[in-house]
């Protein structure tokens, strides 16, 4: 990571800092304890785990394997507007597959299920990040590389996507008009997410729901959070 990375880096905390503090306040003056210290000490050391996994992720991976790849590949993809559209719309489509089978796939399960084992949903729980998926999800993100999308360019996208989905786990915000949720991935459809009724489960995988509803495993009803078998 150079200094720029870093400066967006201690950007992106502080913005989740002062919601975060934002959010516990409003809590607070409702009276209701939506935030437990255990459960918040949780999330922040498993963030801190993953900026250093992340760290090396992204040097071994996005930056040298992802950079070869586009070096090797079809470079089809020219500087246009459109191209960022494309990139946008391929990151979303690669976290989706991979967020999918990290519900589906045991061994993808053994390192995502962290992220499920709160049983709150505030925006601290979306730091609540799986330490080693940084090795893993940029398996996803192969085939931009291979058609032309710069390995920083892909970075970047992503983090934008995950910067995003910071701002939809919590319970502030209630259910939006269908049709926002059936293209936004909004804090009602994530709670379903992490909801533990049968019926909800691997539900709503996307950075944004339209491809949930391409791909049937979308789902606006919600549900209590956390896990089935809880492990922390």
């Amino acid at each position: 990571m150079d200094s720029q990375d870093w400066i967006i880096t201690i950007f992106a905390f502080a913005v989740f800092a002062v919601f975060i503090g934002l959010e516990k306040l409003y809590w607070g003056r409702k009276g209701l304890e939506k935030f437990q210290t255990r459960d918040s000490i949780t999330n922040y050391s498993l963030v801190a785990m993953q900026l250093f996994f992340g760290v090396t992720g992204k040097i071994l991976f996005i930056v040298t394997a992802l950079d070869w790849i586009w070096s090797k590949g079809l470079k089809l993809v020219p500087a246009t507007w459109w191209s960022g559209v494309l990139l946008f719309l391929g990151v979303d489509l690669g976290y989706y597959w991979f967020h999918r089978l990290s519900h589906r796939s045991r061994f993808l399960w053994a390192i995502h299920e962290s992220h499920h084992s709160s049983e709150l949903m505030n925006l601290s729980v979306a730091l609540r990040q799986p330490p080693l998926e940084p090795w893993v999800d940029w398996l996803f993100f192969i085939g931009l590389a291979w058609v032309g999308f710069p390995a920083k360019a892909i970075l970047t996208m992503y983090a934008f996507n995950l910067f995003y989905q910071f701002f939809i786990h919590t319970e502030i915000i209630g259910k939006l008009p269908k049709w926002i949720e059936l293209v936004f991935n909004t804090p009602s459809p994530h709670r379903v997410h992490h909801g533990t009724n049968p019926q909800y489960i691997d539900r709503n995988y996307a950075g944004f729901d339209y491809l949930g509803s391409m791909f049937g495993s979308f789902e606006l009803k919600e549900s209590r959070c956390g896990m089935e078998s809880p492990i922390l």
